[in-house]
C-alpha cells in the first residue's frame, strides 16, 4: 500500500508541547488536515495523548494529540514533510483556543488549493 502523501505547511512559531513526562519546547511545526508533525526526536509512544500549544497572528491555539508514528527525515519526505526531517506525527484528536478558526481556515485552504476534498 502506497504511503498517503499530504500537504503539510511549515509554522515557524514557538510550540510547547506537553507529554505525560516532559513538556518540549521547538521553534517550529509542521500542520496539516489530519494533524501536525513535530520536527524533533522526542520519545512519544504510539497513542500517548500530547497537548501541543502555539500561536498564529497572536491567537493561541491548543490542540489535543495523539502521538501516531515516529518518522526518519526519508519517511517524512515521503509524506509530503519539506524540508527533509525527522520527527513524530501527531493525529488531532480536539482543538480549542481562539485560535483555532485560524487553524481550520488554513487547513481549508490547503485542501481547496490541493483540489479539494478527496482529490
Amino acid at each position: 500500500m502506497p504511503i498517503r502523501k499530504e500537504k503539510w505547511t511549515l509554522l515557524r512559531v514557538t510550540v510547547t508541547l506537553e507529554a505525560s513526562r516532559a513538556t518540549h519546547r521547538l521553534d517550529s511545526i509542521f500542520v496539516s488536515p489530519g494533524g501536525v508533525f513535530v520536527p524533533a526526536a522526542l520519545s512519544l509512544e504510539p497513542g500517548q495523548p500530547a497537548v501541543v500549544r502555539f500561536a498564529v497572528d497572536g491567537r493561541a491555539i491548543v490542540a489535543h494529540t495523539e502521538a501516531r508514528r515516529v518518522l526518519s527525515a526519508d519517511e517524512a519526505a515521503a509524506r509530503g514533510i519539506e524540508p527533509k526531517t525527522a520527527g513524530i506525527e501527531l493525529r488531532l484528536v480536539r482543538m480549542e483556543g481562539d485560535g483555532s478558526q485560524i487553524l481550520a481556515e488554513h487547513i481549508r485552504k490547503i485542501i481547496m488549493e490541493s483540489g479539494g476534498p478527496g482529490a
